[in-house]
């Protein structure tokens, strides 16, 4: 019985075998397509400014207890320089070599100065030196225009991708100064670089790395506000910080 049954498996997998055996055309367009995966280890310098536009531009002024306005008036400022060691990988396929389509993630340290203040009118002004984490993830697109060694665009490529940057480690301070912003941000990155054959999948390279992130204004969480009632422009996306780095890149394509 055993024997039967093992003739009959046998029987099975020839049949599906035959049934996905591929056609030469089939193979020919599969020739196409090539895993890819790429290692960057760098250093990126980032700024950062976020604020909130009041919504009706009156301000409280203590001192002389009533209400000023002013139209340049903004609220939860935060700002920040500073620079940082970067890791990142990137995994997908290329088609033909030329265009790669993938899914990036890794992390980046922000150390330096953080400075905090409640409105644009306020005296008062918080700063901390800190290092915090910057993980991300996100999905983009590569070229390189020239893959043949008598090409003179030969191992350049220009990229493109889209992050979402979790900020961690600022929230305990944003509600420490009265202040809570969104805990991610959306960054857009343009990329280029140049890379040499090491052998005949693997290569090394550099690139270089710049950087614009977007984010919306405070969360309307008002229990974490020294003011609950001041008027913010909470939906304002506006670009908050710009970034700049440099990576020693490592390439299987």
């Amino acid at each position: 019985m055993k024997r039967v049954a093992v003739l009959i498996l046998c029987l099975v997998a020839y049949s599906v075998a035959g049934v996905l055996e591929l056609s030469p055309a089939d193979k020919k367009f599969l020739q196409l397509f090539h895993s890819y995966v790429e290692l960057s280890v760098g250093g990126v310098s980032s700024v950062t400014d976020y604020k909130t536009k009041s919504t009706t531009n009156y301000y409280h002024d203590l001192e002389r207890d009533e209400m000023v306005y002013d139209e340049d008036l903004y609220y939860d400022i935060y700002s920040y320089e500073g620079f940082g060691p970067l890791f990142e990988s990137k995994v997908g396929f290329s088609v033909v070599r030329k265009v790669v389509f993938f899914l990036n993630f890794g992390c980046f340290w922000s150390a330096g100065e953080y400075r905090y203040k409640i409105s644009s009118r306020d005296k008062e002004e918080f700063s901390e030196d800190d290092a915090r984490l910057r993980p991300f993830w996100g999905i983009g697109v590569k070229w390189y225009p020239g893959i043949s060694e008598q090409n003179p665009f030969n191992g350049i490529f220009i990229g493109t991708n889209l992050k979402g940057v979790f900020l961690s480690g600022n929230q305990k301070v944003w509600e420490k100064y009265g202040m809570y912003y969104w805990d991610s941000e959306t960054i857009l990155e343009l990329e280029i670089g140049k890379l040499w054959k090491v052998s005949e999948r693997y290569f090394l390279g550099f690139s270089i790395k710049v950087a614009g992130g977007f984010a919306g204004g405070t969360d309307p969480v008002d229990e974490f506000r020294v003011d609950a009632h001041r008027e913010q422009n909470d939906d304002d996306i506006t670009l908050n910080s710009k970034h700049i780095g440099a990576a020693v890149t490592f390439v299987r394509k």
